[in-house]
């Protein structure tokens, strides 16, 4: 009997502390807005090609500029630091999420990506 309560005791004493592990883990996940973002996303507005590639991580690849970017109240913001640039737009998804309509804040600029 003793034996079997130590057994006992051994089990939840290792159960409680492999669930107090994973309770300083940080949640990387990432929100549902902003997942629709990630990927890369093709220029159809523009006579040249260009792309935006916006990576799960935060950072961001635009006309051969490396940044960040996130999205907050309701609002694309891709800062690129190296370039001194900061970009803010207004967007609307549509196409189940395929197309991606951005508004330049500062001047209105619009235009269209299409996801790859």
């Amino acid at each position: 009997m003793e034996k079997q309560l130590l057994i006992i005791i051994g089990v939840i004493a290792l159960l409680v502390c492999i669930g107090l592990c994973g309770c300083n883990q940080v949640n990387n996940t990432i929100n549902p807005e902003k997942n629709k973002f990630v990927g890369t996303w093709q220029n159809t507005t523009l006579d040249l090609t260009t792309t935006i590639n916006l990576f799960s991580d935060g950072t961001c690849l635009y006309l051969d500029l490396p940044g960040t970017w996130d999205v907050k109240d309701g609002k694309l913001i891709m800062d690129f630091t190296d370039s001194g640039f900061t970009w803010t737009y207004n967007y609307v998804f549509s196409n189940n999420d395929r197309t991606l309509s951005l508004t330049f804040t500062a001047g209105g600029l619009s235009q269209v990506f299409i996801k790859q």
